[in-house]
């Protein structure tokens, strides 16, 4: 083919075409870099008025902020990743439904298969929130899944929010600063750094760094008090549906209460979020009911969720500490009684109507009597001081009621003391009189 050239000459060429060509086989082995638009659906979503009126008569918006989307957690995924169906320009809504259980996204670097979240999907399937939706999304049909469903869902949990949120940028650009020297002895290139490294390091800030963010979205329906009142549990035997605790309708307010909440909210590394305890396991999405014998909350696996390491580890394993383990940790009592949670006091029973079942008696004796005296009472008839305590009485005396401290008398004369009035009031005897002076 190369004759014509001589034999040096075309030995080099065929050497350099060899190199090039075994270049471009090893590259194409190699994640390839995401164009985040390839299909030019920005073309008619980036304009900024795209609007429509949709089968309900609802005014809607089909414009996306360009730079918005690159910034999100989606960024650098093409938009048919997601919406599989769409063939052709406009499209119908129903050509656009996203199924969150797709393979999507890129090629994962490690075995160079696609990426999905299908397992995950699996895994939320099986748990206590298994019923809400996976797939059929779109924007259109946000008010269909508020009215069929209250279960959390993909969509709902999960919104397309920043990539780096705002209150993760300085953990996130400290860490990044030291990526290609942590990552890169085994991971090189450009597309390592640019696609995964990042993605990885963000999930790790916001899993193990900053937990109250993760937590919100569990608080965003768990904190909602009128939702949470609505919520049926279903019966981990028996199937059947009963109305949830208050301890469960509570549980956000519980949780802050708790050094657990208490630490977390404050931004400590060593403050347990939500996943910690309730699903510790597995993709983090196959929480439980607590009567579930699988669920890492069921007192026959507290012993292992309460002791992982960086928790209560060797502490919560001791069969001797059985009593640390069954705290209550969302105790209904741990919520200061006020007007706001009257109503809380007359539905459950707690250490709040123990403690008031106590001093409520007690309290209304003193009150009955107080009012009785300022009505009856003569205050010119009451004895004077008789107060024979062994312990605080002169210091309530020189401080409550301002008299003089007393000389101070040995210990042996206080007993001496008490014993003679005891004999003096039980025996009805009376004492010699030199006992009343005090001992030289």
């Amino acid at each position: 083919m190369f004759n014509f050239l001589p034999n040096r000459s075309r030995n080099l060429l065929i050497k350099c075409l060899l190199f090039v060509s075994m270049t471009m086989v090893w590259s194409s082995t190699l994640a390839e870099k995401r164009r985040p638009d390839p299909d030019g659906c920005f073309s008619c979503h980036g304009l900024p008025d795209l609007k429509y009126i949709d089968k309900q008569g609802q005014l809607r918006s089909a414009s996306i902020l360009v730079s918005d989307y690159y910034g999100s957690l989606h960024g650098s995924v093409p938009c048919k990743d997601c919406h599989r169906k769409i063939s052709e320009y406009p499209h119908e809504e129903k050509d656009g439904l996203v199924d969150c259980g797709e393979s999507c996204h890129v090629k994962e670097p490690s075995d160079g298969k696609w990426f999905t979240h299908k397992k995950i999907v699996s895994e939320f399937e099986k748990s206590a929130h298994g019923k809400g939706w996976t797939k059929k999304f779109a924007a259109g049909n946000r008010q269909e899944e508020d009215h069929d469903s209250s279960l959390p869902s993909c969509r709902r949990c999960h919104a397309n929010v920043p990539y780096i949120a705002d209150s993760q940028w300085e953990a996130f650009k400290e860490g990044f600063a030291h990526n290609d020297k942590e990552c890169g002895t085994c991971h090189e290139g450009d597309v390592w750094r640019d696609q995964f490294s990042g993605h990885i390091l963000r999930r790790y800030i916001g899993n193990k760094i900053n937990k109250k963010d993760n937590n919100a979205i569990c608080v965003d329906c768990h904190g909602n008090l009128e939702k949470m009142s609505k919520v049926e549990q279903e019966d981990y035997l028996t199937k059947e549906k009963h109305p949830v605790s208050q301890s469960f309708i509570h549980s956000v307010e519980t949780y802050n209460k708790t050094l657990h909440g208490r630490l977390t909210n404050d931004n400590s590394p060593y403050g347990p979020g939500c996943i910690d305890c309730h699903d510790p396991e597995g993709l983090h999405h196959g929480i439980l009911n607590d009567d579930n014998p699988l669920s890492s909350t069921h007192k026959n696996h507290l012993s292992e969720t309460c002791g992982q390491s960086g928790c209560h580890a060797g502490y919560a394993k001791n069969p001797l500490n059985e009593g640390f383990l069954t705290t209550k940790m969302h105790s209904i009592s741990t919520i200061g009684l006020s007007f706001q949670h009257i109503g809380v006091f007359f539905q459950t029973f707690t250490g709040w109507h123990i403690t008031a079942l106590i001093l409520t008696p007690l309290a209304l004796i003193f009150l009955l009597g107080s009012i009785v005296w300022s009505w009856k009472g003569d205050a010119s008839k009451l004895p004077k001081n008789t107060n024979h305590s062994l312990v605080g009485a002169q210091k309530f005396q020189v401080i409550m009621i301002g008299s003089k401290p007393k000389a101070s008398k040995s210990l042996w004369h206080k007993l001496s003391n008490q014993l003679l009035m005891f004999k003096l009031k039980v025996l009805g005897t009376k004492p010699d009189e030199d006992r009343d002076e005090d001992p030289q």
